[in-house]
């Protein structure tokens, strides 16, 4: 760490740091980087105890700071980062009031940064005798010097060399917890007690390598080789076994693959090497999730007059160079995919590379499959089933130029490709868009657009069922609105079937089952014998929703959340969905003994048990998420099902999306109430996308198909216009009801949240925040604050405000963000040493 008083004769960089803070610092540029550094780089930086990684954002000529700290390392040989990427994640971070560095940090793979984590050493003078003797310390402070003392004796006992001595500060909060674990360890600093160092760890992912062996060229002539050989083959079989490897396979192989092709062993390898025989090197080796993926031979691209026209558009666009955003409305079955391989294929003949979107991790492999089918090994993929190594292979070689097409989820917008023609976002309506969990919390189509604005490029955003959002930007002409209203050769949408729940139950005495009617079950029945296959979707996990005592009333709850615990028939445990917490199901009910449980409400485990009751010869397979965790899980089982290896495919939302399954004819809603419920003004939405999407898996390849949705709301709007595949009177309907309320596109909504394990401090301070907030603003409505409809997670209360404007008065909603920003600043200092803490979602997709 080193501190320059004259900094004017030198060089500046501004740096942001991957941490909850919304503004750079200024540090000196030592002389030896002065020439190599540029925005765009990452560096080791000193911040306050701690060396960070940090990214370079600015430099600068001069500085009115004084006594700036130095650049100790520049970790990147070219900047990681191009102008365009800087750009693109500077406007995230300013539209979403997200810290910089963590919007930069988000757009890296993970593990690839420089580590400095705090460990704590322990006073050699301390042991465990003389510690607890001690008179001027706390309770807790006792503690961490104790549990430093015997980690001293487990590293002596171990005979490590040499001992690395102490804890990681974060291996303490694990042991104690967070509260007060900072001042106790300044205090024990401060008497000697303790010291706390800075260690750099190395970065969790690096380039993969593979001992690699090839023939010295001096012995690649075949006369003096086999001539070897011979001299070998009495003395030294096994070395004569190696060289008759290369006569087959001259290039060579890795050396672990060619001892065990040729059954040598190292020492004869190395005594090859030693004579210059052989060379051995290493090479860098290529993670690849799909390697194993079979590519089939794609069909010819035949486009129907609706395909060409759309087309036809879309590249007059691309060949301009000019930003344009096209919202392609198919329904399901258009072949919207075809639409995008054909623009790809444009914009590659153009020079350029492409982004292509897809909200589930379940549909990658599948339009991996077709586009890697059609454009080889110009495609990428990106998503987070992959392993960190692979993932990084990935990122790396985009950004090395190797790859021309990108698919992938939602982090996917940001691979470094250059000179971007296209980007695609498939089912553009879907939530999975939106990061929820962690900053930054951006909508990766929105970013999407802006991206392709930056580029001059096409952005086109797919949908049978359009966000209201979408098709209200196309209907004001910021986008420009493509259709494609029928499916493929003309093959009509299924046929689609209301079956009234509240009916079937008065009919009860003629029902045979708990979770089908009797009309489903005739269906899946017939749709068996003629050997047809059949997908079922239930959009809830587990066996049933919770257990419920019949005598006196009593629900099973989680511990840290405020939900019922839903249960499991594997391992007859219940679980929370939130947090993990689970305890076995109980036989008698905890609150007054009784014996009287019910397993209430339906998950697919539930399903599954029903339907093998039913239909005990039936191949049957369930896709949820406790049946994809294992990698690879989402593949094997869709492409079993194609293959015919299952007769009912059974699952949660994520079979409802994209699929197209030939044999498929028939789909069944066990439960289109289950959306309807969620107390969120979008839930009319998401029923009708949702039962639309699944709708639109049955029936192709010259069959119509039906489908089965079975409700007690069958009256509901959004259902019934599903029934209908009606999206324009959905749309009409949902449009003049947020215009009244003034909810999205006609205003803007920012969710501010504040949680903590103390409900009155969480109450306290959301009431606090709202001081600081112009109550009289004109642009903007405060709601709240309230508790969240989920008022406590993971042990957690959530209070929260939302903040609404009139896009009349703040039509981009910049005003809104910037009082919002500003406030939030000055508002952060109350939170620094507080237990509660607050988050900001801008333009939140849910309010739950």
């Amino acid at each position: 760490m080193t501190s320059m008083k004259n900094p004017d004769t030198s060089h500046y960089a501004e740096i942001v740091f991957p941490l909850p803070i919304d503004h750079s610092f200024t540090y000196l540029i030592p002389p030896q980087f002065s020439t190599i550094l540029k925005p765009g780089f990452r560096v080791l930086a000193p911040f306050g105890r701690r060396k960070l990684t940090g990214f370079v954002v600015k430099l600068k000529q001069q500085t009115d700071l004084t006594d700036l700290k130095e650049i100790e390392d520049v970790l990147d040989e070219e900047p990681i980062f191009s102008p365009e990427l800087l750009q693109l994640t500077e406007w995230i971070s300013k539209y979403y009031l997200a810290p910089w560095g963590e919007v930069l940090n988000a757009a890296l793979p993970a593990g690839i940064n420089l580590e400095s984590k705090r460990r704590v050493i322990l006073s050699s003078d301390l042991d465990t005798e003389t510690i607890s003797q001690l008179q001027d310390i706390s309770k807790n402070q006792r503690k961490i010097l104790l549990l430093l003392a015997r980690q001293t004796l487990v590293e002596s006992a171990s005979h490590k060399k040499p001992p690395r001595g102490g804890l990681h500060v974060h291996q303490l909060q694990k042991k104690l917890g967070t509260t007060n674990l900072y001042h106790n360890l300044t205090v024990l600093r401060q008497k000697g007690y303790v010291d706390i160092q800075s260690v750099i760890s190395r970065p969790k992912v690096r380039i993969k390598t593979r001992k690699y062996v090839e023939l010295s060229s001096a012995w690649q002539v075949p006369e003096r080789l086999n001539a070897e050989i011979e001299n070998l083959l009495k003395k030294h079989p096994r070395q004569a076994e190696i060289l008759k490897f290369f006569q087959q396979h001259p290039e060579g192989d890795f050396q672990n693959d060619l001892l065990r092709k040729t059954n040598a062993s190292l020492s004869s390898l190395n005594a090859l090497q030693k004579r210059g025989i052989i060379q051995i090197h290493t090479r860098e080796v290529m993670r690849d999730y799909y390697a194993d993926q079979a590519i089939e031979q794609p069909p010819s691209l035949i486009l129907n007059p609706d395909q060409q026209r759309v087309v036809q558009e879309i590249c007059e666009a691309i060949e301009k160079g000019q930003y344009q955003t096209f919202l392609l409305y198919g329904v399901t079955g258009s072949g919207k995919t075809q639409v995008y391989i054909t623009a790809i294929s444009q914009v590659l003949e153009c020079g350029k590379t492409a982004i292509v979107l897809v909200p589930e991790i379940s549909l990658t492999s599948q339009i991996v499959g077709r586009f890697k089918g059609y454009f080889q090994d110009k495609v990428a993929v990106l998503h987070s089933r992959m392993s960190a190594g692979e993932r990084y292979d990935s990122w790396r070689k985009i950004r090395q130029g190797e790859f021309k097409i990108v698919i992938g989820p939602r982090s996917a917008i940001f691979a470094p490709l250059q000179n971007i023609g296209l980007i695609v976002v498939d089912e553009e309506q879907e939530a999975s868009y939106k990061q929820y969990d962690s900053s930054p919390r951006y909508h990766a189509r929105d970013v999407a657009v802006m991206r392709a604005k930056i580029n001059n490029a096409v952005a086109v955003l797919g949908s049978a069922t359009p966000s209201v959002e979408s098709y209200y930007n196309a209907e004001r002409k910021k986008y420009t609105l493509l259709s494609l209203p029928s499916r493929i050769d003309d093959i009509p949408l299924p046929k689609v079937e209301i079956v009234d729940m509240a009916e079937e139950w008065k009919q009860r005495r003629q029902s045979t089952s708990f979770v089908f009617s009797k009309r489903l079950l005739e269906k899946i029945a017939e749709k068996i014998t003629r050997r047809e296959q059949v997908i079922l979707l239930q959009n809830r996990r587990g066996f049933s929703s919770c257990l419920v005592c019949r005598d006196c009333g009593f629900i099973e709850r989680c511990e840290n959340c405020n939900i019922t615990l839903t249960y499991h028939l594997k391992g007859r445990r219940l679980l929370c969905h939130y947090c993990d917490f689970h305890k076995p199901a109980p036989e008698t009910c905890p609150n007054c003994g009784g014996i009287n449980i019910k397993y209430s409400g339906v998950g697919t485990q539930r399903v599954e048990e029903e339907l093998k009751l039913h239909f005990p010869e039936a191949r049957i397979v369930r896709m949820d998420l406790d049946t994809t965790l294992r990698k690879g899980a989402h593949e094997q089982i869709l492409r079993d099902f194609r293959q015919g290896e299952y007769d009912i495919l059974l699952g949660t939302q994520m079979v409802a999306k994209g699929l197209d399954f030939p044999k498929v004819t028939l789909v069944g809603v066990i439960s289109a109430d289950v959306t309807l419920l969620i107390p969120d003004f979008r839930s009319s939405e998401r029923t009708f996308q949702l039962l639309t999407q699944v709708a639109g898996r049955s029936g192709r390849k010259g069959k119509q198909g039906e489908v089965i949705i079975q409700t007690y709301s069958p009256n509901n709007h959004s259902i019934r216009f599903a029934q209908k595949h009606d999206f324009l009177r959905f749309y009409a309907k949902e449009i003049a009801e947020r215009r009244e309320l003034l909810y999205p596109p006609f205003g803007r909504l920012i969710e501010i949240e504040f949680k903590g394990e103390d409900e009155k401090q969480v109450l306290q301070i959301a009431k606090q925040f709202t001081t600081f907030l112009n109550s009289e603003s004109h642009f903007y409505h405060l709601l709240g604050p309230s508790p969240a409809p989920l008022s406590k997670i993971k042990g957690e209360y959530r209070y929260h405000l939302i903040l609404k404007n009139d896009k009349r008065a703040d039509p981009s909603g910049k005003k809104m963000r910037e009082e919002l920003h500003r406030v939030w600043t000055e508002f952060q200092r109350h939170l620094r040493h507080h237990t509660v803490h607050g988050i900001i979602d801008v333009d939140p997709l849910e309010l739950v």
